[in-house]
């Protein structure tokens, strides 16, 4: 004697299809750096990729730091200028990331402050403690 199968329950509502397509993911708008229409070289680029590179080889020291005396290493290109549409070498420096970052928010307007040095001294140029030395120098 063979034992009863049981047959496989078939659901009694049926899916409904979807009444709205699925979203598609929207691209990511361009933002930040790679927004302004005036960036000759996207920064994702091979071509900018290799400027970056020559300029940092060429130069590789941070050369605000070198200014004021500090051994920094560069690692980032900036524009002199603000200008990213001008991309000649000699409108292209080496910095590092924090002076980077202070020349970017001064020339975006915002209050930056540079610190001071060992002695206490502020090293913005433009500070009044400053002034006083260079006309003291002049004399």
């Amino acid at each position: 004697m063979s034992k009863p199968r049981l047959k496989t329950l078939q659901p009694l509502v049926k899916p409904l299809p979807p009444l709205v397509k699925p979203l598609r993911k929207p691209r990511a708008k361009r933002s930040g750096r790679d927004a302004d229409p005036r960036r000759t070289l996207a920064l994702n680029t091979a071509a900018w990729q290799r400027l970056r590179a020559s300029v940092l080889a060429g130069e590789p020291l941070c050369r605000a730091c070198k200014a004021r005396g500090v051994v920094e290493p560069a690692t980032d290109v900036d524009h002199v200028n603000g200008d990213p549409s001008d991309n000649s070498r000699a409108n292209l420096q080496p910095l590092c990331h924090a002076c980077h970052s202070r020349k970017t928010a001064a020339d975006h307007g915002k209050s930056v402050t540079q610190g001071c040095d060992a002695n206490g001294m502020p090293l913005d140029p433009a500070h009044p403690w400053n002034a006083g030395i260079a006309s003291n120098r002049e004399r």
